[in-house]
């Protein structure tokens, strides 16, 4: 057969041609997105264990003694995890130890649970959204959002950069975040709130014990139903309702102004130290503050209705307002 140049090099480029584009599909592929849906059964309270390091999860739990996963799997991910050791299930979708690159959407799973279990959840740099849950909740997150809704139990959600937003949760319930914000609403039980930079806001906050660790952000919110309560702020405003049911509370601020407001005249002894800065203003009783004899410090101490508990608020400087 006779082969002129021209042809031979045509060929040349239709096959180089079809081998780069070969290679880019294969490699196309390589790093595709795979899909997933999977089901097991299993026994009355299962002890769940689950990482998602990238993207987007959605856990709901319901009346099923199944497991339902569906969705994506991360773009990187060396395989889908989903394996029963007795009572133990270990859900993962696993990546490699170490990965670069622009690659960012991660997984999008949505994983139906028993409402009650026992979960303990992971992620690095993924958002995660949990509701309708009950029994030993804790998901921990580096870098990413947290929703919670519906969940009852011992509740623990962290969180090192990122939101927390939750609604109606119940029981013994810790939520933190080192570098961002909370808001909480309708909570029912023991809270303890903790937050390095960001804002704190409740709503309709139903807990008897109640506990904020904040050190620079605003603080607000309705706390009617509240017995104990403790508050230790750095720097930030307080803004606050309480109701007649507290019977000890303790305030312990370095800079911001406090307003405490209470729904009905509690039954509480009063001892506030407004420290060398700020004015303190008692619009609950004509007990006036009083004044240091050496310095602008402002200091006061009165009682309201049988003062069978006890009210104690010290700062450094900033304005107090009892009304």
């Amino acid at each position: 057969m006779n082969i002129n140049l021209s042809q031979f090099v045509g060929r040349l480029i239709i096959g180089s041609s079809l081998l780069i584009t070969s290679t880019l599909m294969t490699s196309t592929q390589g790093f595709a997105a795979q899909s997933v849906d999977k089901e097991m059964t299993v026994s009355a309270n299962p002890q769940i264990e689950l990482k998602v390091q990238r993207g987007k999860v959605e856990i709901i739990g319901w009346d099923k003694d199944l497991i339902s996963v569906t969705g994506q799997l991360d773009e990187l991910s060396e395989g889908f995890i989903f394996e029963q050791k007795g009572n133990q299930i270990h859900i993962e979708d696993k990546l490699p130890s170490s990965y670069r690159g622009n690659n960012k959407d991660g997984s999008n799973l949505v994983i139906k649970l028993p409402k009650k279990l026992m979960l303990e959840a992971d992620g690095v740099s993924a958002d995660y959204k949990v509701e309708m849950l009950s029994g030993k909740i804790e998901v921990a997150l580096v870098s990413g959002n947290l929703e919670a809704e519906e969940i009852e139990g011992e509740i623990k959600l962290y969180t090192v950069s990122g939101n927390i937003e939750s609604e109606s949760l119940n029981g013994k319930i810790e939520l933190e975040t080192v570098s961002g914000d909370i808001k909480d609403k309708d909570a029912v039980g023991k809270a303890q709130y903790r937050l390095v930079s960001g804002e704190f806001e409740s709503k309709n906050n139903q807990v008897t014990k109640l506990s904020i660790d904040q050190v620079s952000g605003d603080i607000e919110g309705n706390f009617i139903a509240a017995e104990k309560i403790k508050l230790v702020t750095v720097s930030g405003d307080i803004k606050i309702s309480l109701g007649d049911k507290v019977s000890k509370a303790s305030f312990d601020t370095v800079s911001g102004d406090i307003e405490v407001k209470f729904t009905n005249m509690p039954n509480l002894a009063f001892e506030v130290d407004g420290g060398p800065g700020g004015d303190i203003t008692n619009s609950l009783t004509d007990d006036k503050p009083l004044k240091s004899k050496y310095s602008s410090r402002e200091s006061i101490q009165f009682k309201t209705g049988d003062a069978k508990g006890r009210f104690s608020i010290n700062t450094i400087s900033g304005n107090i307002e009892l009304k």
